[in-house]
């Protein structure tokens, strides 16, 4: 919040007085993340695989022997707002015969370094939803830590096989998510351990790479577009 401090005029007979009001700080501008020709203002961690094919991001269809990458972007953000499209390969209709669960296959949007809003499918009991890497008793493979399971509780939410809204807010300890309008995440973290003082700070928006080997081998995809931010 913006504090204003001002005088206001007071009913006959009561002195003047100065008072505070309150007003909530005007978020910023809109701001396009990818410009739809190129990848711009974003960096590559690892093999150099995304690309951009028909105006859209592209990640996951990995060249033989070479492994994925993040995406992330050159310019840092704490506080924000962030909204874009994605497409998520279906793995029960193309992964191979033999393949065998969980079908894992997902990908993701990282936010201040330590938490990622995932992008996964129920049917691998996987969901769009806060996940951290922390030690925790509810903690699963050791350190998968879900903060909120997001699209769990609406089942039929997200769009297979066509374009889904993402909507994230960040402001200090407070991310929230809408999946296509619906509120699926309200999540208050304030991490206390030294080891996360960093997810506190500002840090860059990054596109998690598809993992092949979480979907048995999957040569799948997942696709971005109408990326946008504003600083709050």
């Amino acid at each position: 919040m913006k504090r204003i401090f001002t005088r206001v005029a007071a009913p006959i007979g009561v002195p003047l007085m100065t008072v505070v009001v309150l007003a909530a700080q005007s978020p910023g501008s809109w701001n396009t993340l990818f410009n739809g020709k190129d990848l711009s203002g974003w960096s590559q961690t690892g093999a150099a695989q995304w690309k951009v094919e028909d105006g859209v991001i592209v990640g996951g269809r990995a060249e033989p022997g070479r492994r994925g990458s993040s995406l992330v972007t050159t310019d840092l953000y704490k506080d924000f707002e962030l909204e874009l499209e994605f497409l998520l390969a279906e793995y029960e209709k193309d992964r191979p015969a033999k393949a065998e669960p969980p079908w894992t296959y997902n990908s993701g949007v990282y936010v201040r370094t330590g938490y990622q809003v995932n992008i996964g499918r129920q049917e691998a009991t996987e969901f769009i939803g806060v996940v951290v890497h922390r030690v925790s008793p509810k903690a699963i493979r050791g350190n998968v830590l879900w903060l909120d399971t997001g699209d769990e509780k609406f089942p039929s939410l997200r769009r297979k096989e066509d374009w889904n809204h993402l909507r994230i807010s960040f402001t200090g300890p407070h991310l929230q998510v809408w999946l296509n309008g619906i509120q699926i995440c309200d999540v208050t973290d304030n991490p206390t351990d030294p080891s996360e003082a960093k997810w506190k700070a500002a840090g860059p928006i990054g596109l998690q790479w598809p993992s092949a080997s979480e979907g048995g081998g999957f040569p799948g995809f997942v696709k971005y577009r109408s990326i946008r931010i504003r600083e709050l």
